[in-house]
């Protein structure tokens, strides 16, 4: 019996509503996340892997320095006041390289290389990195500090160094241009004959301090960022590919061998998280996404904060912060006890840096009360302060990153050193970095064109399938009864 023509397409639309829900709900959804998979890890033909060793674009480097506005006060005790001065605005050029594969274990290593160029027109109006700006002299008080705290019978030799290496100075602060303290460097003199300096200086150059330049004649040059600068950092870092697995992908598992490291205690120690550069996909609003510093020797835990959107791509918003090393129990493993842990906010970075600096968010927002208290001329606010990222969940990747940190010291009060007699004992703030990306329009595009337009028509086509193929079975079967009830 041959069936009537309504029925037949009736039959035909039914198929073709049939075939718009499994592959709109099914089939595609299974081949993009297949997809995904493989153009998301980082093995040499994808996209991805180009991006991961080399970023095409540079980001945005920007450096505030605190300028204090009534240093010879200070120097007697009084709270300081302070004035922001910048951004002092730099291209940062990042890249991997020594890049090794190593496919028993579906691992990479690295060392890394940054290259930084002062972009005086992105700075902030009229800053030309020339102006003079007094903050506190952080070599000077580094040295101090760390001899009060690890020997502190050597003070009384310490005073005398200090003397000689840097001429009697009057006052705890430095005098400096912007450049030089950041990159160029300034310099200091260990040409020095007499015991105390000499010894110092000798010790200095023995311990290899963070941001110390040796030139001839015994003169050093020091910066914050300047031994940074072009240099290759030796450390080897080794990742997952994410091949075998693409929720591994760029999970730190070693530095320069090791497992773990050496510097907290327990916990602490662990690599936890990405290397920050790339991220797995799929990441749902309930997952906590990790990313492991090897700036400051930790792991940062940012968490969901709400729905955005970049240029047309939705996305979530993560924040993070420094925390509360006193009140959390998953971050007592940074200090050597609880009653030794640094006030909220604020997290000790010796251990890892091996400087006597404290880490913070800008203008201590989200700190102890406490500390805002002893600095006048700072204005915490979120909005310019915070670290946040947005990523596009599909793929995992940063579209925006505003990564925001402040490094402070403590005017450090001692009766052991004449110029630190009278000093308030306070944490300070000395500079915060404002490190951004933002994926330009070429990417966005690549993006847009590889995934979310082929997307957008599978989505537009499988709900046109579906309406028209349920439409069209219903009229077909409608039809045909209506036709045999005439009959009748």
């Amino acid at each position: 019996m041959l069936m009537p023509k309504e029925l037949k397409y009736a039959a035909i639309a039914g198929g073709v509503a049939l075939f718009g829900l499994i592959f709109g709900w099914v089939l595609f959804p299974t081949i993009l996340k297949s997809q995904l998979k493989k153009e998301m890890a980082l093995s040499k033909k994808t996209d991805v892997r180009q991006m991961w060793e080399k970023i095409p674009f540079a980001l945005n480097f920007k450096v505030y320095l605190f300028n204090y506005t009534n240093a010879e006060e200070v120097q007697k005790g009084a709270i300081p006041i302070v004035k922001e001065v910048g951004p002092y605005h730099f291209d940062e050029w990042k890249e991997k390289i020594d890049i090794e594969d190593h496919e028993e274990d579906d691992t990479i290593t690295y060392k890394k290389r940054d290259v930084f160029y002062f972009n005086q027109e992105l700075s902030g109006p009229g800053l030309t990195g020339e102006e003079t700006i007094v903050m506190p002299h952080v070599f000077m008080l580094g040295i101090g500090i760390t001899i009060h705290r690890d020997k502190p019978s050597m003070l009384n030799m310490i005073g005398k160094a200090i003397n000689g290496i840097f001429d009697n100075p009057p006052d705890v602060f430095l005098r400096v241009k912007a450049l030089d303290i950041l990159f160029r460097g300034m310099l200091i003199n260990c040409a020095r004959t007499e015991f105390a300096p000499k010894a110092t200086c000798t010790a200095l150059k023995k311990e290899g301090v963070s941001g110390l330049v040796i030139e001839p004649n015994n003169q050093f040059r020091f910066s914050l960022f300047g031994t940074r600068n072009g240099t290759i950092d030796p450390h080897v870092i080794t990742v997952r590919r994410g091949i075998k697995n693409v929720m591994d992908v760029g999970k730190v598992v070693a530095i320069d061998g090791n497992t773990e490291q050496k510097v907290w205690k327990d916990q602490c120690n662990e690599f936890q998280g990405t290397d920050g550069t790339v991220f797995p996909p799929f990441l749902q609003e309930t997952d906590r996404i990790e990313s492991f510093s090897t700036d400051l020797c930790r792991t940062f835990k940012p968490w969901y904060q709400r729905k955005t959107s970049y240029k047309g791509i939705k996305t979530n918003r993560y924040v993070a912060n420094i925390g509360d090393f006193v009140n959390d129990p998953e971050l007592q493993c940074f200090c050597p006890s609880v009653d030794t842990c640094p006030p909220k906010g604020l997290m000790d970075v010796n251990p890892c840096l091996k400087a006597p600096m404290y880490a913070s968010m800008p203008h201590f927002l989200d700190c102890d009360p406490a500390l805002l208290q002893n600095v006048k001329g700072l204005n915490p606010d979120v909005n310019e302060h915070g670290i946040e990222i947005d990523y596009e969940p599909i793929t995992g990747t940063p579209m925006v990153a505003k990564q925001r940190i402040q490094f402070n010291i403590q005017l450090l009060k001692t009766d052991k050193l004449d110029l630190f007699k009278e000093l308030p004992g306070t944490i300070v703030p000395l500079f915060w970095i404002d490190e951004g990306l933002a994926l330009n329009k070429t990417f966005v595009k690549m993006l847009k064109n590889q995934l979310f337009i082929p997307k957008r028509v599978v989505g537009v086509i499988r709900w046109w399938m579906v309406s028209f193929g349920s439409l069209g079975a219903v009229a077909g079967i409608v039809y045909h009864f209506r036709g045999k009830k005439i009959q009748k």
